[in-house]
């Protein structure tokens, strides 16, 4: 059983625009890309796609920048991409899952250029966006074939965004046991590769948290001095993904109940804020039911407080209630 996977040709952590700006122009050249197409929204157009488009103009036949109004299927259905042979999505998470989707219906690769790490889209063959009633619906997309990470945005992107990326990949641990409780249930095929990865990524950054707990940091170090370390893990988290041919490696119960809140009584917080409070809930149970130690639910809950990730109800900002609802 071989299955084609593809991994994006470069991963590029750079420190300014000008950096940025070189790096693309160098990617586009080596690949032969003559018509460009940007996708972008407003805040990251001043802060980085305007000078973008300033660069890369000589560098191009064809350059056209189209601005998300709103992260949906129909959206992407209506953008004029025939013409481009690559399109590159600038900005959050909704517009970097806009722009890999565009790429996938579109048949043309998409370069990823986050200036948020709320999520793991930054790389996942998957995007979120909406549906006609307002429903976010999960689509299969293309892998970015390049990621570019403007370092010096993400520093001051906001610390709910970066938070929401810890969140994202520390939940990858829930989403495993339930993929490998999966298996033991129905036989359903786990790609041991894709665990190892994804776990990696998960574990990696929980280790930085103990570390920095253990070495009395603050949670300000904390998060400056593993900024790099956050970006590289959303990366391999998107590539488990690739590798699974399915979003079990990163997305299990605790992805369903932040679903759950976000269709019921709109998103209380940003989605890997409330994906890591599900991975609380989920790894209590499993420790309820004997599955995993207690010790792994109170090593979660002691790293979430030290990085000001939500522990309980009041801090997620919803009632017992309408938590057991969802």
């Amino acid at each position: 059983m071989h299955n084609q996977i593809d991994i994006p040709y470069k991963l590029k952590l750079l420190n300014s625009n000008n950096e940025v700006a070189n790096e693309l122009i160098s990617f586009i050249e080596e690949q032969e890309f003559r018509n460009v197409a940007f996708i972008t929204s407003k805040t990251p157009n001043h802060l980085l796609t305007n000078s973008l488009e300033v660069a890369i103009f000589d560098h191009v036949d064809k350059l056209k920048t189209f601005q998300v109004v709103s992260p949906s299927i129909s959206f992407v259905n209506q953008l004029p991409l025939a013409e481009f042979d690559v399109v590159v999505g600038i900005g959050g998470g909704k517009v970097i899952d806009t722009a890999k989707y565009a790429g996938f219906v579109n048949e043309i690769p998409c370069i990823s250029i986050p200036t948020a790490i709320s999520n793991d889209g930054i790389c996942s063959p998957i995007a979120v966006l909406k549906e006609k009633e307002n429903k976010y619906k999960s689509l299969g997309a293309e892998i970015p074939i390049a990621l570019i990470v403007p370092m010096h945005l993400i520093e001051k992107s906001s610390e709910d965004g970066i938070l929401s990326g810890i969140g994202d990949i520390i939940s990858n641990l829930s989403a495993i046991e339930d993929w490998e409780l999966s298996k033991k249930e129905t036989d359903e095929y786990v790609d041991d590769y894709a665990v190892m990865i994804s776990k990696t990524a998960a574990l990696t950054v929980l280790l930085e948290i103990k570390n920095s707990m253990l070495l009395k940091k603050s949670k300000d170090t904390f998060l400056k001095d593993n900024l790099k370390i956050i970006v590289e893990s959303l990366a391999l988290s998107g590539i488990a993904m690739e590798i699974a041919g399915t979003s079990r490696p990163a997305s299990g119960g605790e992805h369903l109940i932040s679903h759950s809140i976000d269709e019921l009584f709109g998103a209380v917080k940003p989605h890997g804020i409330q994906v890591a409070f599900g991975s609380l809930i989920t790894t209590f149970i499993r420790a309820e039911l004997g599955m995993v130690s207690y010790s792994a639910f109170e090593e979660m809950k002691a790293a979430f407080s030290f990085i000001g990730l939500p522990v309980t109800l009041s801090q997620l900002g919803i009632s017992k209630q309408k938590l057991i609802e969802a």
